[in-house]
């Protein structure tokens, strides 16, 4: 029995002496990253769902990116069309533009019917004031001084977006603004045409006409150059509304 005993002892502290100690400093194996089997799982603790869209934010994109209306324009006597607004932007100069385009297309009142050679694209605000200055101060002065109806206008587009006097840079134009319009004569009802470059200056019935209409246009816009004002402007009538001086009461006729 001591036999065993002491048998059973050796055998006990001889495998305590073989066996690999473990050390507290022994570093702890690193643990395994959770990854999930497509890049789209999601796992439940790390990722975070995506949040649901914010319905308000996505009605707000959509009033954003709407296409802009076209603005009623009525103005009495005249043929219009209403157009989109234009922005400069979408042809590289976000200088220009026009809030509230419309196409002039002619003039009209009972007796007589005036049309342009080529629609007139203006802001509604400078359409108003051409119309009237038109009916109210052109056509009675050629049944004054031509004794004929005007019948149509020799005219510019209206809205350009260029600088002023088409050079590549300066000053933006009132044209970029859809406030401005040129005018180059007036073909009357007896096939007559009136020639701003030909006539202006002339002591003729014609050059009185011409001399007329620029004095009142002197009373409704607030530039108005003609052939006297600089070689630029020797074939035509400028017409705009632009702001001049810090209130926008000042006026430039020549």
């Amino acid at each position: 029995m001591q036999r065993a005993v002491l048998c059973f002892l050796f055998l006990l502290s001889y495998g305590f002496a073989h066996s690999e100690p473990v050390m507290a400093s022994d570093p702890v194996p690193p643990v395994k990253p959770i990854t999930p089997t497509s890049p789209h799982d999601f796992i439940e603790g790390v990722d975070i769902p995506p949040s649901k869209p914010d319905a308000t934010a996505h009605e707000a994109t959509k009033e954003t990116s709407a296409k802009p209306k076209a603005v009623d324009c009525e103005i009495d006597g005249a043929t219009v069309e209403q157009t989109m607004p234009f922005n400069g932007a979408d042809i590289g100069d976000k200088a220009c533009g026009v809030a509230a385009p419309v196409k002039l297309l002619g003039i009209h009142d009972r007796d007589h019917r005036t049309s342009f050679s080529s629609p007139i694209t203006v802001s509604c605000e400078f359409a108003k004031v051409f119309a009237e200055w038109l009916q109210e101060d052109v056509l009675p002065a050629a049944e004054e001084h031509l004794e004929h109806s005007i019948v149509k206008l020799r005219n510019g587009p209206g809205y350009q977006c260029r600088r002023r006097n088409n050079q590549p840079d300066g000053k933006l134009s009132e044209h970029a603004l859809g406030k401005a319009v040129d005018l180059t004569g007036f073909q009357l009802g007896d096939s007559t045409f009136v020639s701003v470059q030909e006539d202006w200056g002339a002591e003729t019935r014609e050059g009185r006409f011409l001399k007329s209409i620029h004095a009142s246009a002197c009373k409704r816009f607030t530039t108005v150059l003609g052939p006297d004002a600089d070689p630029n402007h020797k074939s035509h009538f400028h017409l705009d509304i632009g702001c001049h001086g810090k209130s926008c009461t000042y006026l430039i006729c020549q």
